[in-house]
């Protein structure tokens, strides 16, 4: 594969959204990779939220030491749990990974492959998201500890004018910090889990690697940045924007077909109390399931179109990711004949393969 600009990126990262994803297309086999993809988007970013809690380790000192150490201790069995959840999510990175790459179609293989390289990335991870947690804590108390004091004293007492604004100008300053480490974190994946996962380099490999692209193409690397930063952006709002839609148009629906089977079963009568438990009950459960499914089955293109443009951009600088990218797509007079079939997917063997020269030579 030849090395593709950040823009001749786009169109293959669309076709191989359409390969995995829908050739051919089962909704339960889409539904399936696209609960995937989110799952390794929730592995890509670490904050240990529930470390967030020891804040309320003043408030219950007045209940008693046994208070003290209940909180300390449920706190530190919620950072337990997340953390081994946010492994699971990451190593669900690599194993989406080889799915994209190589057209799988089932999680299990991939998973089991990519245990010793998920580990030390997941470790990596986890070290440099509590060192930006703690980083970002600072600022972050110095700024409630200059906003809580303007909040209203008394019932019906009005804060002070500059209430808003210092409150609005903080917490948009936080979501562009947290939007650039969402960036970098993103970046950091696409462009070191390759290495990690095909030839399990190590991640100081990894990381000259990325470096050597960004110093050998500064100007086509920061394009890169640029685009999925817009495309990202503008897909994803598109996304939830039609997402949400179709969900209110469905709830419209069926509450309207609901409402008419409960005024004639009242009519019948049915006791009103009854009809209503029923019917919210059967609307939250829709309403659920439209949210579990519809949700997913909408993000998950956009997930895999960004994950598919991060791997035709390395895949011409990097050539073992650019041959497997090559050798599971279809050749275009096939894909042309058989628009609905793919051909079978053929996964690697197992064990590690053999090292290719690679970004690393650069």
């Amino acid at each position: 594969m030849r090395p593709l600009s950040a823009t001749e990126c786009i169109s293959p990262a669309i076709a191989r959204t359409k390969l995995v994803l829908f050739t051919p297309f089962r909704k339960g086999r889409a539904w399936k990779l696209c609960a995937t993809a989110y799952l390794a988007l929730c592995g890509q970013m670490f904050y240990p939220v529930p470390l967030f809690y020891l804040i309320y380790l003043p408030m219950v000192k007045h209940l008693g030491a046994w208070a003290v150490y209940a909180l300390a201790a449920t706190v530190l069995l919620l950072t337990a749990l997340y953390v081994w959840i946010f492994y699971l999510c990451s190593r669900i990175k690599f194993a989406y990974f080889d799915m994209v790459v190589n057209r799988g179609a089932f999680v299990a293989p991939a998973w089991r492959r990519y245990g010793p390289q998920a580990l030390p990335w997941t470790g990596f991870k986890i070290v440099l998201g509590s060192l930006v947690t703690m980083a970002l804590s600072v600022p972050a108390i110095a700024y409630l500890r200059r906003v809580m004091p303007m909040l209203p004293i008394k019932p019906g007492q009005m804060p002070p004018p500059h209430y808003f604004s210092t409150l609005f100008a903080g917490y948009g300053l936080m979501m562009l910090i947290l939007g650039f480490w969402a960036l970098v974190s993103g970046l950091l994946g696409d462009f070191i889990v390759p290495s990690l996962a095909l030839e399990d380099t190590g991640l100081k490999e990894g990381f000259r690697r990325m470096g050597a692209l960004i110093r050998g193409e500064p100007g086509e690397f920061f394009l890169y940045v640029l685009l999925k930063t817009v495309l990202g952006g503008a897909l994803y709002l598109g996304a939830t924007i039609a997402a949400e839609m179709a969900i209110f148009l469905l709830l419209c629906i069926v509450f309207i077909v609901l409402g008419i089977l409960g005024l004639l079963l009242h009519l019948a009568g049915v006791p009103t109390p009854a009809l209503l438990i029923v019917g919210l009950t059967i609307g939250f459960a829709f309403e659920m399931f439209l949210l579990v499914y519809g949700v997913l089955l909408v993000l998950g293109p956009v997930l895999t179109f960004l994950d598919g443009y991060a791997l035709y951009f390395l895949g011409g600088r990097y050539p073992m990711l650019g041959d497997l990218l090559d050798r599971s797509t279809p050749p275009p007079s096939y894909a042309a004949a058989y628009p609905s079939y793919a051909p079978p997917y053929d996964p690697p063997q197992p064990g590690p393969p053999p090292r290719e020269p690679g970004i690393g030579n650069l």
